[in-house]
Order: structure tokens, then sequence, then C-alpha cells
């Protein structure tokens, strides 16, 4: 079936099931992966795919419905959001229309999942749903909340993955995996953004000038972050956007 036909409503998770059910097809799947079967694991999916009314919406439901499931290790959620990449990719078939509601809708569910998710399930997510061009305010509330948290590179990752750059402190963003000597990664965060690559690199420039000691940074830093915490705490605000020094 067209996954453009709603099947029910996308925003909350009401369907109107005539194919596969997906938390069905989950348990399958669940069912194979403990067993490592993973010939058998791979048809069962494709076909599981193909049987669904709308392979989108039944994608959700199954992460949905592992929330607070999520261990260590490979992950059988993110191995079936790749898998129905894949599968997407192979089958000629229309996505939902670009800034629909439909779409949005989508796109609103894969970022609540996405919010409580590993990084594993960012690129898949954001390939099937385009979360590159969803409304971007709960995922930069989401990057500063990474970042608050000390997760600092799960917030590069996911600011680059959805292209949030020109929207976030480059300084900020940078200062604490430069710190923890991750360039590259900060280079892959600058890629392609001209103007963050000047202010980067004007940073680390002033980094050189004579009397500078990194350690005033890395202690500035934390000051700064304890403090933000603090006021938080203050405010009731602990899930807010902190406020962010400058470098």
């Amino acid at each position: 079936m067209d996954p453009g036909d709603p099947t029910g409503d996308p925003a909350t998770g009401e369907r109107r099931c005539t194919g596969q059910d997906p938390l069905l097809l989950l348990q399958a799947l669940q069912t194979l992966w403990s067993m490592r079967e993973r010939q058998q694991l791979q048809e069962e999916a494709w076909r599981g795919f193909a049987a669904l009314d709308d392979p989108l919406v039944g994608l959700l439901d199954m992460l949905e419905s592992c929330r607070g499931q999520r261990g260590e290790g490979p992950s059988l959620e993110a191995w079936i959001s790749r898998q129905l990449q894949c599968w997407l990719q192979a089958q000629p078939r229309p996505s939902p229309a670009q800034h629909s509601l439909r779409l949005k809708q989508l796109q609103a569910r894969a970022i609540r999942v996405l919010i409580e998710s590993p990084p594993s399930l960012v690129a898949p997510l954001t390939s099937i749903f385009q979360l590159q061009d969803a409304d971007r305010s709960c995922l930069l509330v989401h990057i500063h909340r990474l970042h608050h948290e000390g997760r600092f590179r799960e917030a590069v990752m996911l600011g680059t993955t959805l292209k949030l750059q020109p929207e976030l402190d480059v300084e900020k963003m940078s200062v604490p995996l430069l710190l923890q000597d991750k360039v590259a990664l900060v280079e892959r965060y600058v890629a392609g953004f001209p103007d963050l690559q000047r202010r980067l690199l004007a940073l680390m420039d002033s980094w050189c000038q004579p009397g500078f000691d990194i350690k005033d940074v890395a202690s500035y830093r934390v000051t700064a972050a304890r403090a933000a915490a603090s006021g938080e705490e203050r405010l009731g605000l602990a899930a807010a956007q902190p406020s962010s020094p400058k470098w």
C-alpha cells in the first residue's frame, strides 16, 4: 500500500490495521534476533514491511513499543530502522509530500522517538522521515540538553546529521571536543560551512597567542556549566535549554 495513504492518525499512533500488525511483526523479529538467525531475520523483515498497511507508521509503532527496553550492545530497533531504510530505497513508491501535514505528523512522532533513542537510530530516522527538514525547535532543545549533560560527541554528531550547525554556537559545540583531542569530529562538524570554519580557525589561533593557558578555557567552561545548572535548579527549569558561555 502507498505509504502516503494514511491508515489512521500518525500523530497519535492510532491505525486501522487491514494488513500485517507491526507489533506482531516486531515479536517475530525479536524471536529471530534472539536466535541469531540473521538471514531468516532479514527475509522476515522485508516480507513484513511489504505486508504493513503503512511501513512508516508501522516502524514508529514498533519503536514506540520498545521504549525503556534499549540496553547496551547491538540494537534490534536500529537494525529494523536500517532495514526499512534499505527496503524503501529498493521500492519505487511515493513518499509523503514534503511539507504536507501528514509528513509533519510523522516527523513529530519520529523526533519523540529519536530523543529517547541511542545514537544508532539517528541516521536511519533522519533519512526515512526527512528530519533535516522537520521543525528544528525540539531538535535544538535536545542537542542543547545532550551538551549540558556532557554528551558532547552525541550532540555534535546529531547536529551534523541534521545539518543544524548554522543554528548552534560553533565555539560552544567545538571546545569540549577540542579539549578531548577529537579534532577530526570537529572538522566534520564545520565541513561545508565556510563561516563556521573561519570562526573555528580564529578560536584556535587565539589559543596560540602568547600567555594563553588551555587550563583557563577548561576551568571557565566547568564553572559556567555549574552556574547554569545551579540557576536552572533554582528556577525549576532543569529540562530547559542551558545558558551557554561564549568562548
